[in-house]
């Protein structure tokens, strides 16, 4: 079984204001952890769930998103023998999860979390969230070996839309698409909005810097921007068969 997006991240060096960006601009709330300084933001069953957390002295935040995996440790080390990095070895919060993140060819960062069942947490008993984070997005200098790195390291497979490969999500995890880098390679997730131009328009307002207006590419509408931690993070809408990943 192919390994699924599960999870997203960003964190700063002030995650109360962090946490507050992101409140404001997509209703988020938040289950805080305070001996952790990290936010879980539970989207009531649609999309996938994820936190906003503190970074202490580091100099600046990160906004990976998490793949499920059986081994991590197995996983980094096959990752490193096709040309990836690890970044954070495996490290257990007891009772709670155990990840570790690394890079790959292009310098994207990418999170992995071990896939146990013992961890599940019970069915959520929020609301489905207005703006869930329905979608994930891997970009590099060359479309075919992003591909065939993510192939061999997670199983994935791919529906192809000329050069763009589509990674279908379900109930458990998120849809993602993997292509060619235009400008800079990135690893994003993308949050679900009614109206991207008026999301990115309140998201310049609340503090964050517009990397790419909303883009109409008929089948998808979409932009990229920074949080004020420079975080960078995509806001897209589309018809249900974008948003599902099928």
């Amino acid at each position: 079984m192919p390994s699924r997006v599960v999870h997203f991240e960003a964190s700063g060096k002030d995650a109360n204001k962090l946490r507050d960006f992101y409140s404001n601009v997509f209703g988020w709330s938040f289950n805080v952890m305070p001996e952790m300084d990290y936010g879980l933001v539970d989207n009531g069953g649609k999309g996938i769930n994820g936190g906003i957390g503190g970074v202490g002295d580091a100099p600046s935040g990160s906004a990976p998103f998490y793949v499920a995996v059986d081994d991590p440790q197995a996983t980094l080390d096959k990752a490193e023998k096709l040309g990836g990095k690890t970044t954070m070895p495996v490290m257990e919060i007891p009772n709670i999860v155990t990840l570790a993140q690394f890079t790959d060819l292009d310098g994207n960062l990418i999170g992995i979390v071990k896939d146990d069942p013992t961890m599940t947490p019970p069915p959520s008993t929020a609301p489905p969230a207005k703006n869930p984070v329905t979608w994930f997005e891997i970009t590099g200098k060359d479309a075919g070996k992003v591909r065939d790195f993510y192939s061999q390291l997670f199983g994935w497979k791919y529906n192809m839309m000329d050069d763009y490969a589509m990674v279908e999500g379900d109930e458990h995890g998120s849809g993602g698409g993997l292509g060619a880098a235009q400008g800079d390679a990135h690893a994003i997730w993308y949050v679900e909005v009614a109206d991207p131009q008026a999301t990115l328009d309140k998201i310049a307002s609340s503090g964050g810097k517009i990397v790419m207006p909303a883009t109409d590419i008929g089948i998808v509408t979409f932009g990229i921007f920074n949080d004020p931690e420079g975080n960078r993070v995509g806001v897209f809408k589309g018809g249900d068969q974008q948003a599902n990943g099928n």
